[in-house]
């Protein structure tokens, strides 16, 4: 799977075009050339990858005018609209939509992620990368379904509780082994950071809390211990509490319609 780098900023320039010279001199044919094998490779781009581009293009303008406080709360606010309470009343609007496009491509995924939210076939979003999921669940431009961002954002919150949780045995297969936690935390704040800021954002004051943790001898106690735990774990069960309340139950990636 392509890195969202790979078709962000680059082949939204691509798209650009620039008229050519009728007759372009002999000094410019092989720019002439180059020019129109990148228009064709941006043509060649699959929808997705032209509408991750575009997302891309907002995540990073609204990154760079919004603090991280201000992040955090975007965020809670999105995920509340996509899959609140008020999703209830307004699910069947949502399951009757139908993107305006006459591409096929869009249609039948735009109709596999409302299928994925009532319990049939798979995520159409389950092969994506951690950084394509954040542009689509996440992004407020209008090429996504409301139900391609809830799908999305449901994959998000699915990997991340099999990730946390498998951390959570980490830490604790080091300290049995070494006495201490520090190799597995400084790996958790590393993934924390490398997260898409508007997800990185949501928690809170990790790093400082998890880097007093490292070079303790003794294991994490009482307080210590849901601390850590819950800075894991608390996205993980908002969103799967959320799904239980709002949504059928979730699917695995390879078994399609059993229940997570």
């Amino acid at each position: 799977m392509p890195k969202i780098s790979d078709f962000s900023a680059g082949s939204i320039r691509g798209v650009a075009f620039t008229r050519a010279p009728t007759h372009p001199a002999p000094q410019k044919q092989e720019a002439a050339v180059s020019s129109g094998a990148t228009r064709q490779a941006s043509l060649d781009l699959s929808p997705l990858a032209k509408q991750l581009a575009s997302a891309a293009q907002r995540a990073a303008a609204r990154d760079s005018q919004l603090s991280r406080q201000e992040l955090a709360t975007l965020a809670s606010k999105i995920q509340m609209e996509l899959g609140g309470s008020a999703y209830r009343l307004t699910k069947p609007l949502h399951d009757a939509h139908v993107p305006d496009t006459e591409d096929p491509e869009l249609l039948a995924r735009a109709r596999q992620a409302t299928d994925f939210l009532n319990g049939k076939g798979s995520n159409p979003f389950r092969r994506l990368t951690i950084e394509q999921l954040a542009l689509i669940g996440y992004d407020e431009g209008g090429d996504f379904t409301h139900n391609e961002r809830l799908a999305a954002s449901r994959e998000l919150g699915k990997r991340y509780e099999v990730w946390s949780r498998a951390m959570v045995d980490k830490l604790n297969a080091e300290y049995q082994q070494t006495g201490y936690q520090d190799e597995t935390t400084r790996e958790i704040i590393a993934t924390y950071k490398a997260l898409p800021p508007i997800l990185e954002a949501g928690f809170g004051n990790y790093e400082v809390n998890m880097t007093l943790m490292i070079g303790k001898t003794d294991p994490p106690r009482g307080d210590e211990a849901d601390s850590l735990i819950d800075t894991l774990l608390k996205t993980a069960r908002k969103l799967e509490d959320r799904a239980k309340k709002d949504h059928p139950p979730l699917e695995g990636p390879d078994e399609p319609g059993k229940p997570a």
